[in-house]
């Protein structure tokens, strides 16, 4: 599910991840043959993988809900297993100082096996990835969900958890192999980043010189683990939005942070539109990122607005503020909209509350919903889109998808 909020942001009741909960049928049945049988467990392991992992059963008691059961068998030598996913933002202990102690959740082992298990009730729409974090004698190591069928793209992608299929996006799906095709490869020698940045460059469903250009910061999310120009040509082929050309830059360097972010502002706003009319693309741009990136997107907007169409920020940063700046400093340096000015479409995930060191207090989403009331304030067009799920790239590319709707949307 999707919440959809234009103009002035209203209160949200909030959906959480709740406690840890008994453990379903499957693993009492389970515990019952070890009693049986003690040395069952790879029978055991094999019947628990063949039902698929991870167990999703609906909750007895509220139709809401979900009750999710994650299960792992470890390596011999394993001492500790933990669960780490966004998803356990509700029993996380705060502020997350130490994120594997404060965030991540122990598994229990089943017997004396090497099989673990987790049961979490989760919101019914909710998807994020996951992973397992084991303790060896060579220290901790993180391991996919090699009996979930459904991952993230690239060499050992994380695992994802859609708590009901039913509300998975039609436009995340993969298009067929033989369909895809490879990016033309760009480069812009950045005398602002002091560096060579390299772009990939899709031009999807036949989009002209002048239609509209996505340009989104990393290219390996955004390539490779969620590719963005499947999702935008889904939403061509069903009429959401026009044919555009997709951009990915390869990365926010790290050392911006120090200059405010000033050098990222110029190369989007000046070297970036260059490179691309040189390379026959003119059209006018949309800036889309996550974390810092929606924040640099947000930012290089209301700035220079000159032929940007929208932004789609993505559980931006809007917490952030150069050293010695209050926090949320962006969102005090909202300017008035331009009768043409671009449109804006920001996202967060409903489990992005939690407290941290970095964000010291200024939690993404009540960053983000101030961020949308400053921009109404200010009279720009923009949209507060709520998905279920946080910070990571199974709620993205699902967000990703809404938001392209609704910045070509005509209500």
């Amino acid at each position: 599910m999707f919440v959809i909020v234009s103009g002035l942001l209203a209160m949200l009741a909030l959906p959480s991840s709740l406690p840890a909960q008994p453990a379903p049928a499957a693993i009492s049945s389970a515990l019952a043959e070890l009693e049986l049988r003690p040395h069952a467990e790879e029978e055991i392991w094999r019947n628990l993988r063949s039902r698929g992992l991870p167990l999703i059963e609906d909750h007895p008691e509220d139709e809401g809900l979900r009750r999710v059961t994650f299960v792992i068998q470890v390596p011999h030598g394993t001492s500790r297993v933990r669960f780490d996913s966004v998803i356990n933002a509700g029993m996380a202990r705060q502020p997350v100082e130490d994120y594997l102690r404060d965030f991540t959740l122990p598994m229990q082992a089943l017997g004396d096996t090497r099989i673990h298990h987790l049961t979490l009730d989760v919101p019914r729409d909710a998807t994020a990835v996951y992973s397992f974090l084991i303790e060896t004698p060579q220290g901790w190591r993180r391991l996919s969900d090699a009996a979930n069928p459904a991952h993230l793209r690239g060499a050992s992608a994380e695992a994802v958890l859609l708590a009901d299929s039913a509300t998975r996006h039609p436009a995340i799906m993969p298009i067929p192999f033989t369909l895809r095709f490879e990016p033309e490869l760009l480069t812009v020698e950045s005398a602002v980043l002091g560096r060579t940045v390299f772009l990939q460059h899709h031009t999807v469903g036949g989009a002209e010189a002048d239609a509209p250009v996505l340009v989104l910061y990393d290219s390996f999310n955004w390539g490779v683990r969620a590719p963005a120009w499947e999702i935008v040509q889904h939403l061509v082929n069903a009429g959401a939005v026009p044919p555009m050309h997709v951009v990915l830059i390869d990365q926010l360097d790290t050392a911006s942070a120090r200059q405010d972010y000033d050098d990222q502002l110029i190369f989007l706003s000046e070297e970036l539109p260059s490179a691309l009319a040189d390379a026959g693309i003119d059209g006018r741009r949309i800036l889309a990122g996550a974390s810092r990136r929606g924040l640099v997107a947000s930012r290089t907007a209301l700035e220079r607005p000159q032929d940007v169409l929208g932004v789609i920020s993505l559980s931006g940063s809007f917490y952030w503020s150069p050293d010695g700046q209050a926090p949320r400093w962006l969102t005090r340096r909202v300017p008035a909209a331009r009768l043409d000015g671009p449109r804006f479409v920001l996202a967060a995930g409903s489990l992005e509350y939690v407290v941290t060191s970095t964000n010291a207090g200024h939690v993404m989403l009540d960053t983000n919903a101030a961020m949308m009331q400053a921009l109404a304030d200010a009279g720009h067009p923009a949209e507060f889109v709520l998905y279920q799920g946080g910070h990571d790239m199974a709620g993205w590319r699902q967000a990703l998808a809404v938001s392209l709707e609704r910045l070509f949307a005509e209500d």
